[in-house]
């Protein structure tokens, strides 16, 4: 994983909570096998891929790998370099940091609402309702939109169950969107 890329991606996130604009930017998300790639000031963007946890009409969650794209190639802050560079549209409500001790097995549930979840250190795991499991490590993220997984007539789990993964603590960054959010960075719609 490009910590690199973590890191603008945070950066961009993180200046949505203030009034700076690049309205110019069209950042959006694709499937990951999408083969349109980014393509700015001669540039061709690298791939940012995210795991995306969401649920179905019936409920159902399920785990898709999406790419972030859209970022321009330019300077985020004069003088400096080129780098790649996107404000996410989605509106940000709080930035938190969990850590999942090790041994840490979670009850099912689903996320509060639309969600970025960007592993720090450690691993965990996450389980849909469909029997998906996804492994996670530092650098990776997640998006989480499966506030609307419901008990279904088969299955009474909803949403997903996390877990520690090995003996070291999870640390997460995670950046809650306000409710009711357009959630356009869910490949999964």
């Amino acid at each position: 994983m490009n910590y690199s890329l973590i890191k603008t991606f945070i950066l961009v996130s993180l200046s949505s909570l203030s009034p700076l604009s690049y309205a110019a930017t069209q950042v959006h998300s694709v499937e990951s096998s999408n083969p349109t790639a980014t393509h700015s000031n001669g540039e061709t963007q690298p791939p940012i891929k995210y795991a995306s946890l969401w649920a179905d009409k019936s409920g159902a969650t399920h785990i898709k790998t999406c790419r972030i794209e859209g970022l321009q190639f330019k300077t985020y802050a004069p003088p400096s370099a080129p780098q790649w560079i996107g404000v996410s549209p989605d509106q940000i409500e709080s930035i938190a940091y969990a850590v999942l001790p090790p041994g840490y097995e979670g009850t099912w549930h689903h996320a509060p609402g639309p969600q970025w979840v960007i592993t720090l250190s450690g691993k965990w795991s996450v389980q849909t309702t469909d029997g998906s499991v996804l492994i996670q490590g530092p650098g990776e993220m997640q998006f989480n939109a499966d506030s609307s997984s419901h008990p279904r007539n088969n299955d009474p789990h909803v949403g997903h169950i996390s877990k520690t993964v090995g003996n070291d603590p999870n640390v997460q960054l995670i950046i809650k969107l306000k409710p009711n959010v357009r959630q356009t960075m869910n490949c999964a719609d």
